[in-house]
């Protein structure tokens, strides 16, 4: 009878011992079974969410330079330069004479619009030897005169000096046709040691 116990005992000792073995190893086989693989390719990216609200707006900066007035245009430019050396000494003193009779070139025939401007400048350079005087101006039309530039040496000078002058004119409104810009010159003193050198005369039509 102390045997059947005994042997009963071992028995379910035997069965712990056995069911006790079976958890741990399906463990043991749970974890290297569950171990995880390599990592799987990246899936398509999903659409764009909706646009966010418009931020609030910056300040207003400050205002820039003004721009240039585009009232007028310039229709064509004419322009005549001679740079041969011409003595005056055949012409009277204290009267306006013609450039033209001397250089062609510095009289110019222009065709404007009705209502076009003529805008006229000439530069000219002199030598004088003492006492010599020359004025210089522009005429459009025997009507429209420009200031004058003057060239002066006085009879206290010594030796010969060579003197460069600007002017310009810009003319009213005019009429459509042809007009005339002139150079003309006065002899104030001195003709014989007077001596014209370069020289340029140029003509613009403006439209306003």
């Amino acid at each position: 009878m102390e045997l059947e116990k005994k042997d009963a005992i071992f028995l379910a000792l035997i069965l712990v011992i056995g069911l006790s073995a079976g958890v741990i190893g399906a463990a043991l086989s749970a974890q290297i079974l569950i171990k995880p693989g390599p990592e799987g390719p990246q899936g398509e990216q999903g659409p764009a969410g909706p646009q966010g609200e418009q931020g609030p707006q910056g300040v207003e900066g400050s205002q820039g330079i003004p721009g240039v007035n585009g009232t007028d245009s310039i229709l064509q430019i004419l322009q005549n330069r001679n740079g041969t050396q011409v003595a005056i000494s055949n012409y009277t003193e204290m009267q306006w004479h013609n450039f033209s009779n001397l250089d062609s070139s510095m009289e110019m025939a222009i065709n404007v619009q009705q209502d076009s401007k003529i805008f006229a400048q000439f530069s000219g350079t002199n030598t004088l030897q003492p006492p010599a005087s020359i004025w210089i101006r522009i005429v459009v039309d025997n009507n429209y005169n420009s200031s004058r530039y003057v060239c002066s040496l006085g009879s206290t000078a010594r030796g010969a000096h060579t003197n460069t002058g600007h002017i310009e004119v810009l003319t009213d409104p005019l009429n459509a046709g042809t007009h005339i810009i002139s150079v003309q010159f006065w002899i104030e003193d001195g003709p014989l040691n007077i001596l014209l050198l370069d020289r340029t005369l140029t003509v613009i039509e403006v439209a306003s």
